[in-house]
């Protein structure tokens, strides 16, 4: 079977569509795994919800996600994250806060570890971003392989040596992997591309699928809706 995990969707309707059209087109039995933040910084929060809800029943729960429903963790965001969170607050209805509310902090199955943040202290929200902070985070895990997102930024970490076989990276049950798959909606490394990954079960492997998408409508809907313009032009520079 192949897992398809995405994550910082961030209520990106266009760069959602796109990825789900890959996602559609992959003739293999399948499973999508949302890794959470669903909403937050775009423009369709509750389109991006209702689209998520309808793939999955496996998403854990992101920082967005929880800040959307409980005010505790607004003094801690950026003024542009707080803005756009304020508005997607009064966007949401009832039910789904509600729907929000039954995402999971973790979620673990077939020695596979799924959290939006990383596999240790899930509720600080720390971001994986390198081998040396990811580093901490293996020495916690008791799974071999966990899947993470947050920082938006892609990559492999392990404690054994990755030796990549065209697009796909080989994982060893034997040792410890953090995969962080990057974001759907918001990427961060300096590429405008979309980002999700494709897990092989049996093989055990791994693949980081990068694709373009139409950003410019989604930038024009985030000035529209008169959120931070900071924004839309990240959308364009992919930081």
């Amino acid at each position: 079977m192949k897992k398809i995990i995405i994550s910082d969707i961030h209520g990106n309707l266009e760069a959602l569509n796109t990825a789900l059209e890959y996602i559609d087109k992959l003739d293999v039995e399948k499973q999508i795994v949302c890794l959470g933040d669903i909403v937050g910084y775009g423009p369709n929060p509750v389109e991006c919800m209702e689209k998520t809800l309808s793939i999955t029943d496996k998403i854990c729960l992101g920082n967005h996600d929880y800040t959307a429903i409980n005010e505790d963790l607004d003094h801690k965001m950026v003024w542009h994250a707080s803005e756009a969170i304020k508005w997607t607050r009064k966007i949401l209805d009832d039910g789904m806060k509600k729907r929000i509310k039954d995402f999971k902090v973790q979620i673990e199955e077939d020695n596979i570890l799924y959290a939006h943040a990383s596999p240790d202290s899930p509720m600080k929200w720390q971001y994986i971003t390198n081998a040396k902070n990811a580093s901490s985070s293996i020495a916690e895990m008791k799974c071999s392989l966990c899947f993470v997102g947050h920082s938006h930024i892609p990559g492999i970490y392990a404690n054994y040596e990755l030796h990549n076989e065209g697009e796909k990276t080989p994982l060893s049950k034997n040792g410890k992997t953090i995969v962080n798959i990057g974001s759907v909606g918001q990427p961060r490394d300096g590429s405008p591309m979309l980002s999700f990954a494709v897990f092989d079960d049996v093989g055990w492997n791994v693949e980081i699928i990068r694709q373009e998408y139409d950003y410019q409508k989604t930038m024009s809907k985030i000035e529209k809706a008169g959120l931070p313009s900071f924004l839309a032009e990240r959308l364009m520079s992919g930081i």
